[in-house]
């Protein structure tokens, strides 16, 4: 009965010792993986990093309406809607920000 409540001692503090060490590991990961993009913007409102890309969906295909901008550089990207939805993605996905406004 001593070595089971040893091993499950031991367990517990092994598992109370690794927790904070984990999160410290994934918070670093977070800082290294996510780089700090200057702003491109100028006076007029315009951000300089972001190129068009373009595609050839016809009427009959999806995409068709949709506007896609990237910028490699700092790793995201817009995509607008034909309704005028924009979401924006950061490499994890797109997230909607914006709606057209009525």
């Amino acid at each position: 009965m001593k070595s089971t409540t040893l091993l499950a001692a031991l367990a517990m503090l092994a598992a109370a010792i690794s927790t904070p060490l984990v999160a410290g590991d994934r918070a670093h990961d977070s800082q290294r993986d996510r780089q700090h993009a200057t702003d491109k913007r100028t006076t007029d409102g315009f951000d300089h990093g972001m190129q068009e890309v373009p595609h050839s969906a016809s009427p009959a295909t999806p995409g068709h309406g949709w506007r896609y901008f990237t910028d490699p550089a700092a790793r995201r990207a817009v995509v607008i809607s034909p309704q005028g939805d924009y979401y924006y993605s950061r490499g994890k996905g797109l997230h909607w920000i914006a709606a057209e406004q009525t």
